[in-house]
């Protein structure tokens, strides 16, 4: 009986081996007595032909010939050199590594044959007999330190230790599969509690016979550990409220992962750090109260930006931002920016306080950030001459894939309307906003969802021009065909209650059409009719449909249908339907979009360009 312990790991079998045995007598140069000159047998190399073109032929189960065609390529031989510097060091390995590479895929009893082919023998024959393949055998998983003590909370974790192990009994023997069954043995039994646990023996004891593998672990809880205060590191421009504010682990609180990678994910989400690291002291002599270290890299306290650039929405346009990630000493984040363009300009600043957490009862604490800012813009879209004022405050909640946004704002604004009345609008409002994202990545989604659902209400008697409710949601979800095959869709609808909408602040209305909306209308195109201008209406609906082809890693090829439209009521709704196609890229920031869409009423062709992202 064969008997082959591994203990930790098997060998590392795709690395190159030193310090081989020579080849057996069978293998060198030498030819046999008697044997005519040249001549050769199974493995001997002819002492003085020159090589021609040289090729290899696994015969082996399929996976392992692929293995064996990654790590044993045949060598490059050039026609001016011979058999012995080239080709029998090749062989070598091939006898003493097939063992190895097998046996990583649970074949321990595996046999190699050469042969060659060919009238110069130009080809190799390299036949692999596995033998059977290796499966779990008994398992054995032993526990020490604390988590080996008695009580119910202990046996439960074992338990649970236990469960998760991966390589069951039956599952086969691979090295792969043995490594990442450790790995993750490990990482469960360190996240609560015993921070300085380890995997102290792993052995795999592979009988060849019989092709079964027995493993025996044994895991070392060590002691229980419990967070101690937090010690800063690399913290030098902001002040340390900046993250204590953030920081909610209590002096004595048993040690969990999940709530360190929470202080660092918020920490991480904030403007002051480039990058956040996070771990504890892990001296199994001092468990209690293990100090907290919390290292960070700074960004610039100040940033200035100028951009020029162009819109098919709004044209040429330049821009000027400016930021302060910590002003008044209080790492209050300042946002702010001037953009100028041919048919708007705006400048705005907001201010985002350092984030905290508020408890829930169902979530516990979750983080949220305040933020105030104010703004002021004029815009000449469609004839409707607009000039606005508007100042906010917003509470922002982040949960999951769950992002809240919770304010109160106040809207005053002049609409002039070719050939119509001028009036003054206003609104005080509060405004709710939910986002939920499920998409596999979120500046280049390939499956999953986004919805945004947005409420806001206003009423006479408390400074708006008009009682309102304003509701609106829109979905989009990308649908995999195949690596290379997406389609999109988009969906979008709206209504604003309210007796009469001529007092109402055109950001509590709608309008249609766009490179993001219905793309063979020009931006804000699709409304209700006033004078001579396109105003907001009370309700919304539109939808696309979007074919996406992928020619390679950066470029793509669509073909989509907008359809869609903004009024006042519904029975003045109509499809207005676009077809087009366009051109995608890649860029860091999701899809570049560049389209040609073709609007059917009026027989119209428009260019449309935009950066798709999930949000």
């Amino acid at each position: 009986m064969l008997l082959l312990a591994l203990a930790v790991c098997l060998p590392a079998w795709s690395q190159t081996q030193a310090d081989a045995p020579d080849e057996p007598e069978a293998e060198t140069e030498n030819p046999a007595p008697g044997a005519p000159q040249g001549a050769t047998g199974e493995g001997r190399l002819p002492r003085t032909v020159a090589l021609g073109p040289f090729a290899v032929e696994w015969r082996a189960p399929d996976p392992l010939k692929a293995l064996f065609r990654e790590y044993l390529p045949p060598p490059d031989i050039k026609p001016e050199e011979r058999r012995r510097g080239s080709l029998r060091p090749w062989m070598r390995d091939v006898r003493r590594r097939v063992p190895e590479i097998a046996g990583s895929e649970g074949y321990f009893s595996s046999s190699v044959e050469i042969q060659y082919e060919g009238e110069r023998r130009e080809k190799v024959i390299v036949t692999v007999t596995p033998g059977p393949r290796t499966t779990v055998g008994a398992i054995d998983i032993e526990f020490r330190g604390d988590l080996a003590l008695a009580g119910e909370e202990r046996a439960r974790r074992r338990k649970q230790l236990e469960d998760i192990w991966a390589l069951k009994t039956g599952a086969t023997f691979r090295s792969a599969d043995w490594e990442a069954a450790k790995a993750r043995l490990k990482e469960d039994l360190v996240q609560i509690d015993y921070a300085a646990g380890e995997l102290e023996q792993s052995v795999a004891t592979v009988d060849a016979d019989s092709a079964k593998a027995s493993l025996k672990l044994v895991l070392d809880s060590g002691p229980r550990f419990t967070f101690g205060d937090v010690q800063i590191i690399g913290l030098k421009n902001y002040t340390e409220s900046v993250i204590n504010r953030r920081v909610d682990l209590r002096r004595g609180e048993r040690y969990s992962v999940e709530r360190l990678t929470a202080l660092q994910r918020g920490l991480q989400e904030g403007p002051w750090f480039s990058s956040v690291v996070i771990d504890v002291d892990r001296d199994r002599a001092h468990p209690e109260n293990a100090p907290i270290k919390l290292t960070v890299s700074e960004r610039p306290r100040k940033e200035l930006g100028v951009a020029l650039g162009y819109g098919t929405d709004d044209g040429v346009r330049a821009e000027v931002a400016f930021r302060n990630r910590d002003l008044f000493d209080r790492g209050f984040d300042l946002q702010s920016s001037l953009r100028i363009a041919q048919e708007r300009q705006i400048a705005y600043a907001d201010i985002y306080l350092p984030g905290g957490l508020q408890n829930w009862r169902d979530y516990g604490p979750v983080p949220f950030r305040d933020s105030f800012g104010v703004l002021t813009e004029r815009s000449t879209f469609q004839n409707l001459d607009l000039t606005r004022f508007a100042v906010a405050g917003y509470r922002h909640f982040k949960l999951e894939n769950f992002e809240t946004r919770v304010g109160l704002t106040y809207q005053i604004e002049r609409a002039k309307p070719l050939d119509a009345d001028e009036g003054i609008k206003r609104a005080l409002a509060p405004i709710i906003a939910v986002t939920w994202r499920h998409v596999d990545n979120i500046f280049d989604p390939r499956s999953g969802g986004v919805l945004n659902v947005q409420v806001a209400a206003g009423a006479k008697a408390l400074a708006s021009g008009d009682d309102f409710l304003k509701t609106y949601a829109q979905y989009q979800y990308w649908v995999p065909l195949t690596p290379n095959d997406q389609i999109v869709l988009r969906a979008e609808v709206g209504r604003t209650f309210t007796a009469g909408r001529e007092r109402i602040p055109e950001d509590f209305l709608f309008r249609a059409g766009g490179s993001r909306s219905n793309r063979g209308y020009a931006f804000q195109s699709l409304g209700v009719q006033e004078g001579q201008a396109i105003v907001g209406g009370r309700y919304i609906a539109t939808g696309t449909a979007e074919y996406v082809h992928w020619l390679d890693e950066k470029w793509g090829a669509a073909a989509f249908v907008d359809i869609g439209d903004a009024k006042d009521a519904i029975s003045d709704w109509k499809p207005n339907t676009s077809v087009g196609v366009g051109a995608r890229f890649r860029t860091p920031a999701g899809p570049f979009a560049l389209d040609i869409a073709y609007a059917t009423d009026p027989r119209k062709f428009r260019l449309a360009f935009s950066v798709t992202v999930a949000f």
